[in-house]
């Protein structure tokens, strides 16, 4: 009888090991791949975090102090001002010394604390104060029924005739209200309508002042005492609409221009992770159905960062330890009004650790970018009926 041939236990042994190789090589690298992937991952969704906040940042900066006179609005002040300044913490005022809010209002260390995590622990690590930063612009595509198609600004609030059209509208003596005559333009406006929580600035031969819509009522825009601003304060002795009167309760021709104030700034409080809140004028008005709500427009955010290019500055003494053309903020006598560009730095880690390693670890990115203001001062971006809907 013939033998049957066969592999030896070795040879069994032998091709189990080349096989038990061949395996492990290959599922080491597809773990490395998956790591590879996953950390690529995490990676571009930081990168795509953080590019989502620079571009609002850069939208709004370019059109900072569009249509608002160089010098700024006037504020409400007696001695000092007391307007509420949003984004910083805990809540303070504009500085003391500000009796207009310019294009541009730097907040250097204003904002809250810096904060990232222990991956391993989940401890909360707190860094440096943050800072923040408030810009203001006028709105630019407000206009009414699509009939006559008036921007708010076109005409005088009162236009006696000959002047086409008449414009039989009012200022209240104490500037608590004004209400619009239907023919020069037909409230509250068409795509995003005048409403309570927008700012409204109010311009002519003797000056600005700016007020908090607190309710629109037909043709009449309120501004009543106690909004969260603190723009209302009839009463003051600069800054108010009532002082924009020749004589008590007559006033020159004026018109009224709606103002955006957009303010950036970290909250590293409210939620379980840091974010980029992009703030429209104020929040939490009135208390039963609070307007301007936050909007967060990027998560885990660990740091916010501004500085400033200042012309024309005096700093012949070595002010600016970065020079005038990186600034934190401008010194006095340099003020706001010297801006002409600001540098944008932001900072983000990795929404979920990377524990594809011996310790877990955050990955981490940022970007930085230079906006030049004067000269994109008139660009506007907003300039579409859908994107007007939302400053």
């Amino acid at each position: 009888m013939k033998r049957q041939r066969g592999f030896t236990l070795i040879e069994l042994m032998v091709s189990m090991s080349i096989v038990v190789s061949v395996v492990a090589i290959a599922t080491d690298a597809l773990m490395q791949a998956e790591h590879v992937t996953t950390m690529v991952a995490y990676e571009a969704n930081t990168q795509e975090n953080l590019r989502a906040g620079m571009h609002f940042m850069v939208r709004d900066l370019a059109q900072a102090g569009e249509g608002i006179p160089q010098g700024g609005i006037s504020l409400p002040y007696t001695a000092t001002s007391a307007v509420n300044r949003p984004g910083t913490f805990p809540a303070t005022t504009f500085p003391a010394s500000f009796i207009t809010v310019p294009a541009i209002t730097p907040g250097s260390l204003a904002g809250q604390l810096a904060t990232s995590i222990n991956p391993s622990t989940g401890a909360t690590l707190t860094g440096t104060f943050t800072d923040i930063i408030n810009i203001i612009y006028a709105d630019n595509v407000l206009v009414d029924a699509p009939a006559t198609n008036h921007y708010l600004y076109s005409y005088p609030i009162i236009q006696a005739a000959p002047s086409v059209p008449v414009c039989a509208g009012a200022i209240s003596a104490t500037g608590a209200s004004v209400t619009l005559d239907p023919g020069c333009f037909t409230m509250p406006g068409a795509t995003n309508p005048i409403t309570a929580g927008n700012l409204i600035m109010f311009h002519n031969q003797n000056g600005t002042a700016l007020e908090y819509v607190t309710s629109v009522a037909g043709q009449v825009i309120n501004f009543a005492g106690g909004d969260p601003a603190g723009l209302n304060q009839t009463g003051l002795a600069n800054g108010t609409v009532a002082k924009l009167a020749t004589t008590p309760g007559v006033f020159p021709p004026t018109t009224i221009t709606r103002v955006w104030m957009v303010t950036y700034y970290v909250d590293s409080t409210t939620a379980t992770d840091p974010q980029l809140i992009r703030q429209v004028n104020y929040p939490g008005y009135p208390a039963g159905a609070p307007v301007n709500p936050p909007q967060a427009i990027a998560d885990d955010i660990e740091n916010l960062g501004f500085s400033y290019d200042i012309t024309s500055s005096t700093d012949a003494a070595g002010t600016y330890p970065n020079g005038p053309g990186n600034a934190a903020q401008p010194l006095l006598p340099d003020t706001p009004a010297q801006i002409r560009a600001v540098n944008v730095f932001l900072a983000g880690r990795s929404e979920n650790a990377y524990t594809s390693q011996t310790t877990p670890i955050y990955l981490r990115n940022n970007l930085s970018t230079q906006v030049s203001i004067r000269s994109l001062s008139f660009t506007n971006q907003f300039n579409t009926s859908a994107s007007s809907t939302a400053p």
